[in-house]
């Protein structure tokens, strides 16, 4: 049970899995299962990155046979203080040097896959890393067999991110990409769905009728994080502002107002 059924905090467990979504998982956990490197999930602002992100953190760190870090904001100062926040993560032994670091990183992975353990970097809010960070990814996925690569990649970023790797100067690491994955809006009976889901896990009735429902539709176009937003304000004015049991349209039209307004 969730005491919140419209919180905005990126929690998988209150998560919808569309047909959309499930797809996207299943060529997320296929390139990391069969160690193909690299992997990017994409979307704009509010399509529920962070919370896919952390789903597949959470999946594979309760796995014996992966090692895992995540990276939830790389704000680094250098690639080299990105490389030792990387090995910090998984408790490599730090050096005073990028490529001395880099090397225990490369001695540390081969001595995972030789014990058929699988190392994976999650990384949210990916478009904000820089070429330099960029290039070391790069080089990072170098570190391979003839069949394998020895570390594996998950960034989650916004489209401005996916525009970046198509930039000529991105064609190597843009190349060594196994899989896009773009989170779309949601359909507007993906919409219900999703907030009958959230209602369910809060165990409380669907408060919001047909007509609101087609509201809020129109006014968030389908974007997860809109979508929330405007129930949680709707169902505050609507229960404890106004005293009603359900989401009135009045209650929507006042939430309206205020948005439109600023």
């Amino acid at each position: 049970m969730i005491e919140d059924p419209f919180s905005l905090s990126p929690n998988p467990a209150t998560l919808f899995i569309t047909p959309g979504l499930k797809s996207a998982l299943h060529k997320i956990r296929y390139t990391i299962h069969k160690r193909q490197g690299l992997t990017c999930i994409l979307g704009d602002v509010g399509m529920g990155k962070s919370s896919v992100v952390r789903l597949l953190y959470g999946d594979f760190l309760a796995r014996e046979d992966y090692r895992t870090a995540f990276i939830p904001n790389p704000s680094f100062k250098s690639d080299f203080a990105f490389l030792q926040g990387l090995c910090g993560e998984l408790d490599v032994p730090l050096r005073k040097s990028y490529f001395k670091q880099e090397n225990e990183l490369k001695d540390y992975l081969a001595e995972q896959y030789s014990n058929k353990v699988n190392v994976v970097i999650f990384v949210d809010e990916a478009q904000k890393l820089d070429q330099k960070m960029l290039e070391s990814i790069r080089s990072m996925l170098n570190f391979e067999t003839n069949t394998a690569k020895l570390i594996q990649f998950v960034l989650a970023g916004q489209l401005e991110l996916r525009d970046r790797l198509k930039e000529e100067r991105n064609k190597a690491i843009d190349s060594r990409v196994f899989a896009y994955s773009l989170l779309d809006p949601l359909s507007f009976s993906e919409m219900k769905r999703m907030i009958v889901h959230r209602c369910e896990q809060a165990e409380m009735p669907l408060p919001f009728p047909e007509e609101v429902m087609e509201a809020i539709y129109e006014m968030t176009k389908g974007i997860p994080r809109e979508i929330l937003k405007l129930c949680a304000q709707a169902y505050e004015t609507s229960t404890n502002l106004m005293g009603e049991k359900s989401v009135t349209m009045e209650a929507f039209e006042i939430v309206r107002e205020d948005i439109v307004r600023v």
